[in-house]
């Protein structure tokens, strides 16, 4: 998904296309009254939701939101096990919540199930675009960074503050980009000093076998770098022209917007509510920093689950201390951790061979395995099936490791 938007925008933002400004939903500066989830009680449907700021090793600061208790399950907050949602690329928390049937959502499961969700949003997106130092958030220097940042500060400091808060170990669920991050923070940090088990939905750990068409051409023809090179830090499709563009196709008859966007980018998936397109694209995509497109494009060519590669081996040496990006081992992921890694057998991101290599790598690891063949990537977080035959495998796993 990430790369295939990498490439549309970084066509268009370029044309200068004389046509309207106006988005094909919201505007571009993401739904402005929306200062939180929280603050959209169509989405909480009556849950209590709080909010709290989180501030980074590296001085970002972050937005968590915590469904602390159900409608119908009031056990005492302290009592609960902690879960912890994070997001994939170019989306934020409000992601889970995009299905027409809230109550039907992971996180809203989990609360009835007698867990005490929380839910992060990293930086650069609509609620976490601050930083201590207010001329830094202004700058380009703002954007330095990929996803292992992403992993080493983002997700240390916010599950830090709910393993606090909490005073438990938390149980960490991820989307997409968000395996990726996990697999960073298991191998950056010491993760089971706060983590009793990790959830993989669409593992992105490896990418060189995506067989969606428009993401491999992204990477293979260095459409991240290009643009980079242009002075483009980060990346925000909501803004014009590429606002209207998404106007124009998703309003051009006959155009089945959720399948253009969906299955195009993804490949084909089997459930999707097409009554929640509005609200979907009300929320995503988000913006992200161009560092991690070109991180992922060079993941995609190169096969390896390495460090961001300056190219140029005396900035590696500068960065890293020695001259080529340093590649991550998953088999030092302590073999203890529990792990459950869903895969789908229609999904052109998390490619089923990806993720065998994932499967493989860690086979000697405390693996758990769930894949439904029918599923693609957006599946995994807005089925309508999903409640019945993935939430409740989910919900198990973590009990079990409670």
């Amino acid at each position: 998904m990430a790369l295939y938007c990498l490439l549309i925008g970084a066509i268009f933002i370029n044309l200068r296309i004389l046509v309207s400004s106006q988005p094909i939903f919201g505007d571009t500066t993401h739904s402005p009254d929306k200062t939180s989830i929280c603050s959209d009680e169509s989405l909480t449907r009556g849950y209590k939701c709080e909010d709290y700021d989180v501030i980074t090793e590296d001085g970002y600061i972050l937005r968590l939101e915590r469904f602390p208790e159900g409608r119908f399950n009031h056990r005492g907050r302290n009592k609960k096990p902690p879960v912890y949602l994070q997001h994939g690329l170019i989306a934020d928390g409000m992601i889970w919540f995009t299905l027409s049937h809230g109550d039907q959502t992971l996180p809203l499961i989990l609360v009835e199930s007698g867990f005490d969700v929380w839910i992060g949003n990293v930086r650069g997106t609509r609620f976490s675009k601050k930083h201590v130092s207010e001329n830094f958030t202004n700058s380009n220097e703002y954007w330095d960074f990929s996803f292992v940042e992403l992993g080493k500060y983002d997700l240390q400091a916010s599950i830090r503050f709910v393993y606090e808060q909490t005073g438990q170990k938390v149980h960490y669920a991820g989307h997409s980009l968000g395996t990726t991050m996990l697999a960073v923070a298991a191998l950056e940090w010491n993760i089971e000093e706060m983590v009793k088990s990790a959830t993989l939905l669409c593992p992105i750990i490896y990418l060189n076998h995506v067989t969606n068409f428009l993401a491999s051409i992204g990477a293979h023809a260095h459409i991240a770098e290009i643009s980079a090179s242009f002075g483009m830090t980060y990346l925000d499709l909501k803004m014009p022209p590429l606002g209207a563009i998404e106007y124009a196709l998703c309003n051009t008859p006959g155009v089945n917007c959720w399948t253009l966007l969906a299955d195009t980018i993804t490949g084909p998936n089997c459930c999707l509510n097409a009554s929640a397109f509005n609200l979907f694209m009300e929320n995503v995509p988000q913006p992200s920093s161009m560092k991690t497109f070109e991180h992922l494009s060079q993941s995609c060519r190169t096969g390896v689950f390495a460090k961001y590669d300056y190219g140029n081996p005396n900035t590696n040496l500068e960065h890293y201390g020695v001259p080529e990006a340093p590649v991550y081992d998953l088999q030092k992921i302590p073999k203890t951790f529990p792990i459950l890694i869903c895969s789908g057998g229609k999904d052109q991101l998390a490619a089923p061979a990806d993720v065998r290599r994932v499967r493989s790598e860690l086979k000697y690891h405390n693996i758990h395995n769930l894949y439904i063949d029918e599923y693609s990537h957006f599946d995994f977080i807005n089925a309508m099936t999903a409640k019945d035959v993935l939430y409740p495998d989910v919900v198990t796993f973590m009990k079990r490791f409670n």
